[in-house]
């Protein structure tokens, strides 16, 4: 296997126990703030080794001026038509997106609580993935 370095912008990924969405945000170089992204997904699933996630395709960019769009349709309409997902959880995924626009336009926390001036302790060093950190879920083996 061959390593790389991480050349990308930095990105912060926040999530709440439970809730059907992360909160993602990018930085430019020299970490200009660019955006908060909305992923719509499973609520994490703890273990071990760390979480688990499940992408429902659907997304939202908001931008610094509090704007914000749908992204990737096209693929959220391309999982159901493949069967990747049905019409009631394609109905679910919807509600999850309405509740996080919702939140968007109250400019409600994570969008409100200062994350974009975060910045990550410079002393943190890159942890090592657990030997099973490609393991099959144990929600989605059944």
């Amino acid at each position: 296997m061959r390593r790389g370095r991480w050349f990308g912008t930095g990105v912060l990924k926040l999530a709440r126990p439970g809730e059907p969405w992360s909160v993602w945000l990018f930085w430019e170089p020299g970490w200009r703030f660019k955006n908060w992204y909305v992923n719509l997904e499973e609520p994490l699933t703890r273990w071990a080794g760390g979480v688990d996630s499940e992408d429902h395709f659907l997304d939202i960019s908001v931008h610094p001026d509090r704007g914000w769009h749908w992204r990737d349709e096209d693929e959220f309409a391309q999982a159901q038509r493949d069967g990747l997902m049905d019409s009631a959880q394609a109905a679910r995924v919807r509600r999850a997106g309405r509740a996080a626009v919702a939140v968007i336009e109250d400019w409600g926390p994570p969008f409100s609580d200062g994350w974009e001036n975060w910045r990550p302790d410079p002393a943190w060093t890159v942890p090592s993935l657990p030997q099973d950190w490609d393991r099959t879920p144990a929600h989605a083996s059944s």
